[in-house]
This record gives C-alpha cells, sequence and structure tokens, in this order.
C-alpha cells in the first residue's frame, strides 16, 4: 500500500466513526426526551387523579343559570351599542373556551377606543404601505 491508499482509508474511518457516534448520540437523546416526557405525563396524570379526588360533585345541588336578558337587535349598533350578534358570537367563542364553567362568565362587553389616533393610523398605514 501506499501513502495516498492510507490516508484514504484513514479518512473513511474518521468518517465512519464520525457517523456512528453522531446517530448514536441522537438515539440517546430520542431516548431521553422520550423517558421524560413519559415521566411528565405520568406525573401530570397522578396530578389529576389526586384533584378529582378532592373534587366532590354534587349533581342534584346545581341550580341552572338566570336567564339572559333579551339582546336587542337592529338600531343597537346605530346607538352606539355592540349588535347583539357580536354579543352572541363573543359568547360563543367564551363558552368554546371555558365551557361552562364559573371562570368564563362573561359580565359586560364594551367597546375598546382605537390604540392610535388618527394621525398614528395614517403614520402606520404611510410606512407599511407594500412597495
Amino acid at each position: 500500500m501506499n501513502v495516498d491508499s492510507d490516508r484514504l482509508i484513514l479518512a473513511l474511518t474518521l468518517l465512519l466513526a464520525g457517523f456512528i457516534i453522531v446517530f448514536v448520540v441522537l438515539i440517546l437523546l430520542i431516548a431521553i426526551i422520550t423517558i421524560y416526557g413519559k415521566l411528565i405525563q405520568a406525573a401530570q396524570g397522578a396530578s389529576e387523579k389526586h384533584k378529582q379526588k378532592k373534587k366532590k360533585v354534587v349533581v342534584d345541588a346545581v341550580e341552572p343559570p338566570p336567564a339572559a336578558a333579551p339582546v336587542v337587535f337592529g338600531d343597537a349598533a346605530e346607538d352606539g351599542e355592540i349588535p347583539g350578534e357580536i354579543i352572541a358570537v363573543i359568547a360563543a367563542a367564551v363558552d368554546a373556551v371555558y365551557g361552562s364553567s364559573a371562570h368564563g362568565r362573561i359580565r359586560s362587553v364594551k367597546r375598546s377606543r382605537p390604540a392610535r389616533s388618527a394621525w398614528g393610523r395614517a403614520g402606520v398605514v404611510d410606512n407599511t404601505r407594500p412597495f
């Protein structure tokens, strides 16, 4: 064998060793992440079971929520009020997120004031115009 073939064999050996080391480390990382995920899921499952044991559910004592006041459609938008359709959509979104729990109760719906003045909005429109 000459010097070039020795260098080629050394280069191929180093290349093969590098590939093996990289893939072994990747497999180890995948295994560690999988085991960590299973441990976290087990801990969360135990926490949920513990919460459910503490929580006593009484089905018979649940009272239906009081009926909401009727919503006026039509001229409400002209008076500066929010139309009933918009309030219904907001209520549906809150119900979809929170369900029928006490955390998702809508107490009032108000219009927000504009975050920027008319001059500020004009500057944003002017500076973000496409080329």
